[in-house]
């Protein structure tokens, strides 16, 4: 259960929140900004879903045709508690899903089908159907490798042509005096929950929740550590609560920043964000559907 909150939790405390990132993820709402230019997101669809739907469905036609038996499956996500609260909401009441969640009832875990006939197959089918799967090397990178960098490097692959730019724009807002100055509140911010050295901003909610996690291994160790678990429990959500409240802080100071730089990126590259954000949008509907 904890391992399965943590990209979740990663997306919800500690986004990168970089102006040039929000057409991924729909993070400045302003109307001249790289993100409603593309506009690859506003027909509201899970694009999260329609990737793991695309994923199993070409994953399955790469592996039948070497010829051996494999059938489209997509994992369920996993069940998030009160995923309705803000990030802060959520940060109070759960923490980072770590010691939180010790004891939730979680049910059966879903299993692929197609791995558990992987593992009761001989040994020799069974050596085929991994290296068809999972590669022998760079070189050979296999059904699963090759199929997850076709489908969610789609973006990355499209937004080619103007990666210089927006990588030049990025440059631009990180340099600007008064993002300087909302990178240093936000290191004030989060010096009290650091345990340490703060480090990099994109590496420091993993940190935080790997240092959780450790925690949590030691304590429910101790047979019958209830003192033990509920205060490792509010430490969890003292720590995480803050770091949301300082996230949102620095995302809505950068993002003022940002503002300006990209309504200049975007008239100056309006044509071309309409035309990749088309493409974005064709190929995506294009994705292979599983069958009903």
């Amino acid at each position: 259960m904890r391992a399965a909150y943590g990209a979740i939790i990663l997306g919800i405390l500690g986004g990168l929140w970089l102006a040039t990132r929000a057409l991924f993820a729909g993070a400045i709402p302003a109307p001249a900004t790289v993100a409603a230019a593309l506009a690859v997101d506003a027909d509201g669809l899970d694009i999260d879903a329609r990737r793991s739907e695309a994923v199993a469905v070409l994953v399955a036609r790469c592996m039948q045709a070497r010829g051996l038996e494999w059938q489209p499956w997509v994992e369920p996500p996993p069940t998030v508690p009160d995923a309705e609260l803000d990030p802060v909401g959520w940060a109070e009441r759960w923490g980072f899903g770590v010691s939180t969640t010790v004891g939730r009832e979680t049910g059966s875990p879903a299993l692929d089908p197609n791995l558990a006939g992987m593992a009761a197959s001989p040994s020799e089918r069974r050596e085929r159907l991994r290296e068809a799967l999972d590669g022998t090397g760079e070189t050979a990178p296999g059904c699963q490798r090759a199929t997850n960098e076709a489908v969610y490097g789609l973006r990355d692959r499209l937004l080619g042509p103007l990666r210089p730019a927006l990588m030049e724009l990025d440059a631009r807002i990180a340099a600007d005096p008064d993002a300087t100055r909302a990178l240093e509140a936000w290191r004030a911010c989060v010096e009290p929950i650091a345990g340490g050295a703060v480090g990099e901003r994109r590496e420091f909610t993993e940190r935080l929740m790997l240092r959780f996690e450790a925690e949590t291994q030691r304590v429910t160790a101790a047979p019958s550590n209830l003192v033990g678990l509920f205060a490792l429990q509010t430490e969890e959500r003292r720590v995480a609560a803050t770091l949301a409240r300082c996230e949102a802080r620095y995302a809505a100071a950068r993002a003022a920043v940002a503002g300006p730089y990209e309504v200049a990126f975007v008239a100056q590259h309006r044509d071309e964000l309409r035309r990749i954000g088309t493409a974005i949008r064709d190929a995506e509907a294009a994705l292979p559907r599983m069958s009903p």
